[in-house]
């Protein structure tokens, strides 16, 4: 239950609304004057019909395209008078809607999430505009190296039909098959609250917070959420040599290593967030930002990722160059990478990465927004309540020697990683 005391912004508190939705409250940070808040389903692109690809990415759009009550005109104007900020996430395994702004007119912010997601309108009109605008940014985007580089590097590691093969936002392709008729049944048949989380960041009282919800939520009934994601092929082991795909009219080239990698409920996590700060997440400080482009002086930029989901993960390290450094860069990402599983790091680079790493979270505190991403994170995860709090503990607990366990166990492909390039055309040899 939810406690009128606690006023942390790193310690949540926890109810249900009705028998359906999860809610996770943050109080504000101090001094705060601005109001947050998401509803997360468990659902995402993963469930996007075979060839219609990008179908719940319109549909995410589409939230706050009017209502049952309101025109597109009037749904935004709504906006604009609240001063609210609405935007919508789709990935593999989660739609998310967020609107934010001003505290004072936190009521009537909530309730507009609420109307958007329970009596869209979805009219076929606005549903084709939608998908148009949305096939013509997929088009722009891809002429981008690193968006080339990044999509090329998923769909050669993870087959159909893993989740990770296709692209949440669709492709130019499956979203000319899309009707409207498709995303208003596709509403029908997953948009529910069974299940979903809603995550508020507020200054107010948390109790008058859940009364207010209770109200506009807790009637709302829908289908049953889908099942957890099981039983999706293994990644595949990647060809020999760089796979390079060319872009016509580019001058940069995006370099992208990687393999597979672990759930974010994996206990080996936490050491595997410090493998992959030390590797390329840190600004600066970060091993590839050191090798690359300090020292030799090869590439615009260089860093790595680590994408852990519900249902599997990811790592990857990448680079943009010039085509005459390609496979330099290409080998100096490979070497760094395999570094973290063959040698341990040292005590005082670790405690170097640790602390600038644990400097952040502060920071995440100084506005409503930052802050409310950590509460989405620990919604979105089931995290326990006091996650963040606990965070720096856990971390601090972590040694060199763990760490190189955890990428030798869960960094599959270390030895020979998949690596994508995508830039100008190559001269002809």
């Amino acid at each position: 239950m939810m406690s009128e005391t606690v006023r942390d912004p790193l310690t949540l508190g926890k109810d249900a609304v009705g028998q359906e939705v999860d809610l996770y409250f943050q109080p504000a940070p101090s001094s705060s004057q601005s109001f947050a808040a998401s509803w997360i389903l468990l659902m995402g692109s993963r469930v996007d019909p075979p060839g219609k690809g990008g179908l719940t990415a319109i549909l995410a759009r589409l939230f706050s395209a009017g209502t049952e009550r309101r025109s597109k005109r009037a749904f935004a104007q709504e906006l604009d008078r609240l001063a609210a900020v609405w935007s919508s996430e789709v990935l593999w395994d989660s739609l998310t809607l967020t609107v934010a702004g001003p505290a004072d007119a936190w009521r009537e912010i909530l309730s507009l999430l609420a109307e958007g997601l329970q009596q869209p309108r979805l009219e076929d009109r606005e549903v084709e505009r939608v998908r148009r605008e949305h096939q013509e940014a997929i088009l722009r985007h891809a002429a981008e190296p690193a968006e080339r580089a990044e999509k090329e590097f998923l769909r050669t590691l993870f087959p159909i039909p893993h989740p990770f093969h296709a692209d949440p936002v669709g492709s130019p392709e499956s979203l000319s098959r899309i009707r409207a008729s498709d995303v208003q049944a596709h509403y029908r048949r997953h948009i529910t609250p069974r299940g979903s989380r809603l995550v508020v960041t507020s200054p107010e009282n948390p109790a008058t917070v859940l009364r207010e919800i209770q109200e506009a939520w807790g009637a709302w009934t829908g289908p049953s959420p889908p099942p957890p994601l099981r039983g999706f092929p293994p990644p595949r082991r990647p060809r020999n040599g760089l796979e390079y795909h060319a872009i016509t009219g580019t001058r940069e080239v995006e370099i992208v290593i990687g393999g597979p990698s672990v759930p974010r409920s994996s206990p080996d996590y936490p050491a595997l967030v410090l493998a992959h700060e030390v590797l390329g997440g840190r600004p600066l400080l970060s091993r590839l930002f050191q090798s690359v482009r300090e020292r030799e002086g090869l590439a615009y930029h260089a860093g790595s990722d680590l994408e852990a989901r519900h249902f599997a993960g990811f790592w990857t390290a990448e680079a943009g160059t010039g085509l005459a450094n390609l496979e330099r860069v290409s080998d100096i990402l490979v070497q760094e990478a395999r570094r973290l599983a063959q040698s341990e790091i040292g005590d005082e680079e670790l405690r170097r990465i640790r602390e600038s790493l644990l400097s952040s979270l502060p920071l995440s505190l100084e506005s409503t927004s930052s802050a409310h991403d950590l509460a989405r994170e620990v919604a979105e995860f089931d995290l326990p309540p006091e996650h963040w709090r606990r965070w720096p503990q856990v971390l601090r607990a972590i040694r060199p020697r763990d760490i190189r366990r955890a990428v030798e166990r869960e960094w599959f492909l270390l030895e020979d990683p998949l690596q994508v390039a995508a830039g100008p055309p190559r001269p002809k040899t």
